[in-house]
């Protein structure tokens, strides 16, 4: 049954922490935090606790501990307790060494205090107590024997000979004595130092193998593990998020997915932070949290820069955070735990980092990345939306490059370029990779002014791409050329529509003749008609009064007969 270390970090590379009624040892050079590893482990627990020392008073020890976050001071005298191991300094043994006084004392705290942890600092500090150095092996193992047979769970603590995890001559037997060892180790990497945590063996318990860097601050030890996967937070894998900028947004089909993490690459002065700022302030607008994390410049200066374009941070009060870090001054372990202490104080939906390159100064390039990896899976272990800027290398052969691996875990990557042409210099934007949604290859033209960022149709012409002030006067000259064009056919179109107007007319006069034509045929027809009616019945009256033929060839005799 594990027994926790009191270092969530380690209880995770342990998988839950030490091993119940089993012996650990921590091994380590001087300032890499062997003893601050004892104080979690006994304050981690409410159940007694006991601490051996060979070589710090208990005064001594409870003021170091009055400086860390942790209550192991606070829990001295109630659940935790102290044997002195250090020997008068007026006395030196060069006659027979035994620590079975030692032992009697512990067997009796334990039986009284219903001891169940114990953390027994510097066991080294045995062989500076006798000149007879078999003598003292011997008795130590007789101490451990004794440890590993109480059912104690027991973390003891050794100077290294060096950081290769090999123990000093006198301890050369401890490798087959200890249940479990853990190696602490620091490394100067510049100016700058690096603590790591290595596990060499661990008797029938698995653990994450390889080197765990670790940091010591106000809190004590804090350990950053390397993810084993990465996670990703509950969320509907297509909601998007505005970047700030309404035409980056349509080339990213809406925008940034919810929990991604982007990279603005570029040279100095190509507006990687701008677009940061943007990407903080179209989330505050919405109401969302927002942290920058700025490197180098002072957070109070980024702001009073972006407000050149429009973009005003400090109107957002309580919902943006801003804080600024020199990069040199600590490791990048220490910016990586800064930054998660940050995050859990302000929950911000939205975070930048700006610029992520500037780790590289803190500790090298592997440093740098491995912290980058792992800030990437912490920002999506937690639902953030990430956009880290970083300087691309000015002497690389290709445009676009990262000093780091940062580009290839970054799931969207934004390239910010310049185009110089007829003594100008003009900004472009290229979107690399999205991963996950579509977006568009052509390159914009980035177009600064108080109005904020525009991403404007980069100008092809003659074959060749024409940026700023040969753009404007380009798209002058042709507006000039459809002015003219414009003016011509106006002309033609009124020319058109006057004859059109005076067809019209003509028409409605031929038609209104045509119609005084229709009704003067029509009388005449009428009146012919009329004339031809009259003509026959004066025909026929004449016939009568003369009694002829009628026309339709009948006697008329025949009639009279008939008639009478």
């Amino acid at each position: 049954m594990p027994v926790s270390s009191g270092i969530l970090g380690l209880d995770a590379i342990l998988y839950g922490g030490f091993r119940q009624g089993r012996t650990m040892l921590v091994e380590g050079g001087p300032g890499t935090g062997k003893t601050i590893m004892g104080m979690h482990f006994l304050a981690a627990h409410s159940e007694p606790g006991l601490m051996l020392s060979f070589e710090e008073s208990p005064e001594k020890l409870l003021a170091n501990a009055q400086t860390l976050r942790i209550p192991f001071a606070s829990m001295a005298g109630t659940s935790i307790h102290f044997i002195d191991g250090r020997p008068p300094t007026d006395v030196i043994s060069i006659g027979n060494f035994d620590l079975q006084g030692l032992i009697v004392s512990l067997e009796a705290i334990v039986k009284q205090r219903g001891i169940k942890n114990v953390m027994i600092d510097a066991i080294d500090a045995l062989f500076s107590l006798s000149e007879d150095r078999s003598r003292v092996r011997a008795e130590t193992l007789r101490l451990l024997d004794w440890l590993d047979n109480s059912g104690l769970t027991v973390l003891l603590t050794m100077k290294s000979r060096n950081d290769n995890g090999t123990f000093m001559d006198e301890f050369d037997f401890a490798e087959f004595s200890f249940d479990g060892v853990l190696l602490l180790k620091s490394t100067l990497h510049g100016k700058l130092v690096q603590r790591t945590a290595r596990v060499l063996k661990r008797r029938g318990s698995p653990f994450v193998a390889g080197e765990h860097p670790y940091v010591i601050d106000g809190q004590g030890i804090r350990l950053l593990t390397s993810p084993l996967r990465t996670s990703i937070a509950e969320s509907d894998a297509q909601e998007r998020c505005s970047t700030g900028v309404t035409r980056l947004d349509r080339m990213l089909r809406g925008g940034f997915l919810r929990g991604s993490t982007t990279l603005f690459s570029g040279l100095p002065g190509s507006s990687k932070t701008t677009f940061g700022a943007a990407f903080l302030n179209a989330g505050c607008e919405a109401g969302e949290r927002g942290l920058f994390i700025g490197f180098d410049e002072p957070a109070e200066q980024m702001m009073r820069n972006v407000l050149s374009v429009g973009i005003d941070l400090r109107r957002h009060g309580s919902l943006l955070r801003l804080e600024s870090f020199a990069a040199g001054a600590a490791i990048a372990d220490d910016f990586f735990l800064m930054i998660e202490d940050l995050v859990a104080h302000h929950r911000p939906e939205r975070i930048v980092v700006d610029p992520i390159s500037a780790l590289l100064k803190s500790g090298g390039v592997e440093i740098a990345e491995n912290v980058i990896e792992r800030l990437v899976n912490f920002f999506k272990t937690t639902g953030l939306t990430a956009v880290f800027t970083t300087v691309s290398d000015v002497g690389a052969n290709v445009a676009e490059s990262t000093p780091s691996r940062v580009s290839t875990v970054a799931d969207t990557w934004v390239h910010l370029s310049f185009a110089v042409q007829g003594g100008e210099r003009n900004r472009t934007l290229t979107v690399v990779k999205a991963r996950g949604t579509g977006h568009s290859t052509q390159t914009r033209e980035v177009v600064l002014d108080h109005d904020g960022i525009t991403l404007a149709d980069v100008y092809a012409a003659d074959g060749a791409v024409l940026f700023g002030t040969a753009r404007l006067e380009r798209e002058q000259s042709l507006r000039a050329v459809r002015f003219e064009e414009t003016r011509v056919i106006e002309g033609e179109l009124r020319q058109i529509d006057e004859e059109h107007s005076t067809l019209e007319l003509r028409v409605q006069q031929l038609a209104d003749q045509m119609a005084r034509l229709g009704l003067r045929r029509k009388e005449l027809s009428e009146h012919a008609a009329a004339v031809a009616r009259a003509a026959t019945a004066d025909h026929a009256a004449i016939q009568s009064h003369r009694r002829a033929d009628p026309d339709n060839g009948i006697d008329a005799g025949e009639h009279r007969e008939d008639g009478r």
